[in-house]
């Protein structure tokens, strides 16, 4: 083989590593999806897909002891006070919500030319999915993220404590001083309700003042057998868009200790979600001639599902929804949009279409 050959090999070799790396990226710019919004000729949409929000509100319990937690039982007679603190998750409250999301796989371009239809006011959300035509498009009800409410202040119950009890030479002795302070505290408040104390008020007022200063002293002195435990509640979100039947899937779970957990942690206790097709659409499925497609509008018709939320074996939750991706895709007429002014709103939440008529005056 003589070198003028190897030399074109080698040429030829580079030429083919240069298309195998660029082949793919040329690829991609072909393939570039269509930008929703308004063109020369008319309107690029996308139309949305059903997916469920779950809102779970976690409370998390904190359980701090009392400082004369280990004499409850001896001096109260309160058996199985914790000594130690501890840490609890659960779910006080969850809400579920349908939103839209875009449905790549729905991208239509319709031509606004000729007729009614060329000056036709075009209502897109931020990411293009289409919510109205001459219309304004259906007000969403948002599930409003969660505030939790202010904190009480917290009250340090040491400074309750009399100086008998603060002088006591041991821990023990401090605690039976603070028991003798609680039952002092209950007789003085029983003696303001039937009026025999010494230091009775003049008004009500005062007197439901009294009563109110002397509980909290109690409660705090209380909490120092009994311990004292502080709620924080979150939220979390989880979004999940269901695109076929499911049997018992697992959408998070919850540790007692951790809180939530992943879906394949062992350690929370599962919560399951099924979905059923019920093969059920609010219309037929029919099509439309060549001639009426111009112009149109494709729009969804949603298939209803029942969606069953579980923990465990237990069920919690039992609904039927309309989701789009169960249904299938019709086009609104062409000559609708063309002979009149149309008016057509979407539901923002399955693309399907809440309210049309048209206007034959205008």
């Amino acid at each position: 083989m003589t070198k003028k050959s190897i030399t074109a090999m080698s040429r030829a070799g580079v030429i083919l590593l240069l298309l195998t790396v660029f082949m793919p990226l040329m690829a991609q710019v072909e393939t570039t999806p269509m930008k929703p919004g308004r063109t020369p000729e008319g309107v690029v949409y996308f139309l949305p897909k059903t997916a469920i929000q779950f809102n779970l509100l976690i409370e998390k319990r904190t359980y701090t002891p009392g400082d004369f937690s280990k004499y409850a039982e001896k001096y109260l007679r309160l058996p199985g006070i914790e000594q130690e603190e501890q840490v609890s998750y659960s779910i006080a409250r969850y809400n579920i919500t349908q939103i839209g999301i875009r449905d790549t796989s729905k991208c239509f371009a319709v031509k606004l030319k000729g007729g009614k239809c060329e000056n036709a006011d075009i209502k897109l959300s931020d990411d293009g999915v289409l919510l109205a035509v001459n219309a304004e498009p259906v007000a969403q009800k948002l599930q409003l993220p969660f505030k939790a409410a202010p904190r009480a202040e917290e009250v340090n119950p040491r400074q309750y404590l009399n100086a008998e009890v603060l002088s006591a030479g041991s821990l023990a002795k401090m605690a039976e001083l603070t028991v003798q302070q609680i039952i002092e505290l209950q007789e003085h408040r029983q003696q303001l309700i039937t009026g025999e104390a010494d230091d009775m008020p003049q008004d009500e007022q005062q007197l439901r003042l009294m009563i109110e200063e002397i509980d909290k002293e109690r409660e705090a002195l209380m909490s120092m057998f009994t311990g004292t435990t502080r709620r924080d509640t979150t939220e979390k979100v989880i979004v999940i868009c269901p695109e076929k039947e499911v049997k018992r899937e697992v959408i998070f779970r919850l540790s007692q200790k951790l809180g939530l957990v992943d879906k394949d942690d062992l350690s929370g206790i599962p919560y399951y979600m099924t979905i059923e097709d019920l093969h059920h659409t609010t219309l037929q499925k029919y099509d439309i001639p060549e001639n009426k497609k111009e112009g149109g509008f494709y729009v969804n018709v949603p298939g209803r599902i029942k969606l069953t939320l579980q923990r465990e074996d237990h069920q919690l939750l039992s609904t039927d929804i309309y989701a789009a991706q169960f249904g299938f895709v019709e086009l609104r007429s062409g000559s609708l949009f063309k002979r009149y002014v149309t008016h057509m709103t979407l539901n923002p939440f399955t693309g399907s279409v809440d309210k049309i008529h048209a206007d034959p005056s205008k």
